[in-house]
């Protein structure tokens, strides 16, 4: 028996857009700002962090094979 999700994903293209676009506006305004404010710091962090120390930056490649490790290991 195929997983709510499977059937969403096996859905045409428009037809999810559209379910996630409904999803996206059910979403409280006050919950998504909060998320954005949490967003907004943890970018600020890292970057005052790589302003003191720039060992802690990737380049672009570095971060890719980060991404591509992590998706092995689901």
């Amino acid at each position: 028996m195929a997983t709510l999700t499977e059937t969403l994903f096996a859905l045409p293209i428009a037809e999810r857009v559209a379910i996630a676009d409904r999803l996206y506006a059910s979403v409280p305004e006050d919950w998504q700002k909060t998320v954005d404010q949490a967003w907004l710091e943890e970018a600020e962090w890292r970057a005052a962090e790589m302003e003191t120390d720039s060992s802690t930056e990737l380049s672009h490649e570095e971060f890719l094979a980060g991404i591509d490790i992590h998706r092995a290991r689901q």
